[in-house]
């Protein structure tokens, strides 16, 4: 058995190689273009089992698709549990790859969950959707700055519920501003404009991917849960076995609270917010809508929110988690509980 810690930044990587003693075998520097990496461990004696382990660091799914095909098995470290590499006083690519792989021989890697390419592929579409709703909340944002400098307070247009819908967007491109400010209101608007569609063609595809799902479909019919937030939630947790109870992936989705502990006392505190922040956000995303939805949600929120609204919020979205994990389980549609509750508010 031959084990090889892979130090990997974008331009390079460094790798350590150990045969079962610990002894080094090799230490090598490459680039990290695919001729470079396929050369590495074409020219590295790779006789017997070889096992190789990286961290989950920025760009690893491209040195990951690659390697993985050249080595027995390829394991990704979790870059925040592997103590060692991020506390040491003397840092080093050579150190960092030996330690890599010191760690990987002792059978001591704490591991990181590597989705296949197929779910980093759905992923990545619903990172590009999350990312035009900035920008076009961001776009707003600039346009009211420019409403501002020009001390624009219209009655009509503040009045507007929607001040960039339909009636709000005709006021705007008919307004004269100073200077150049017309000028740049128009491009802002053209660029939110834009941005709207771009957004909804997005959504588009990811509702057809919903459709194609038999999980997906599954997690659509629980409460507050619409097709973008059932790919969400499907694609993050992409594989519910890894996870032997609903409490699991709660603490995945860092929907639990902290712990602390002194002599014979235990504490509590706000949720960790550790683990999967998109999976976490399609929760709380969730729970604002499940309780207008659903008798028994609005009185399990109810109860709760006598400690407050938000503490409620996340016990709900907790809760929804919980119920994710179950229908996952059993691959049946969610049945809603005749509870009768006082209206939502």
């Amino acid at each position: 058995m031959k084990y090889i810690g892979i130090d990997y930044h974008k331009q390079y990587f460094v790798a350590t190689m150990m045969n079962e003693q610990g002894e080094v075998i090799r230490r090598d520097k490459a680039s990290t273009d695919r001729s470079s990496i396929r050369h590495y461990f074409k020219n590295a004696d790779l006789s017997g089992e070889v096992k190789a382990v990286m961290e989950a660091c920025y760009g690893w799914e491209y040195f990951y698709d690659e390697a993985s095909e050249l080595v027995d098995e390829l394991i990704m470290a979790h870059p925040l549990k592997t103590r060692l590499i991020a506390e040491a006083r003397i840092k080093t690519d050579s150190i960092d790859s030996a330690t890599l792989a010191h760690l990987l021989r002792a059978d001591l890697i704490p591991q990181a969950y590597a989705p296949d390419s197929e779910t980093r592929n759905k992923k990545n579409l619903l990172r590009y959707r999350s990312s035009l709703v900035a920008m076009k909340v961001r776009i707003k944002n600039i346009i009211h700055s420019v409403l501002t400098r020009n001390h624009i307070e219209d009655q009509l247009f503040t009045s507007l519920s929607d001040k960039f819908g339909k009636r709000g967007l005709s006021y705007l491109r008919a307004i004269r501003l100073k200077g150049n400010d017309t000028v740049i209101l128009n491009d802002y608007l053209d660029l939110l404009e834009e941005t709207g569609r771009k957004i909804k063609e997005a959504e588009k595809r990811i509702q057809g991917v919903c459709h194609e799902d038999k999980i997906c479909t599954l997690l659509n019919s629980i409460p507050g849960i619409g097709p973008i937030l059932a790919v969400t939630i499907r694609y993050e947790i992409d594989d519910i076995e890894r996870f032997m109870s609903a409490g699991k992936l709660c603490s995945y989705a860092g929907l639990v609270p902290s712990t602390y502990s002194s002599g014979n006392r235990t504490y509590q505190g706000k949720i960790t917010k550790q683990g999967n922040k998109w999976l976490r956000w399609a929760m709380i995303e969730a729970a604002q809508k499940a309780p207008a939805k659903d008798l028994w949600l609005r009185s399990f929120y109810q109860r709760i929110s006598k400690n407050g609204k938000k503490i409620a919020r996340v016990a709900v979205a907790r809760k929804l988690l919980e119920i994710v994990y179950r229908i996952w389980k059993e691959e049946k549609p969610y049945y809603k509980k005749g509870t009768v509750a006082l209206p939502f508010v």
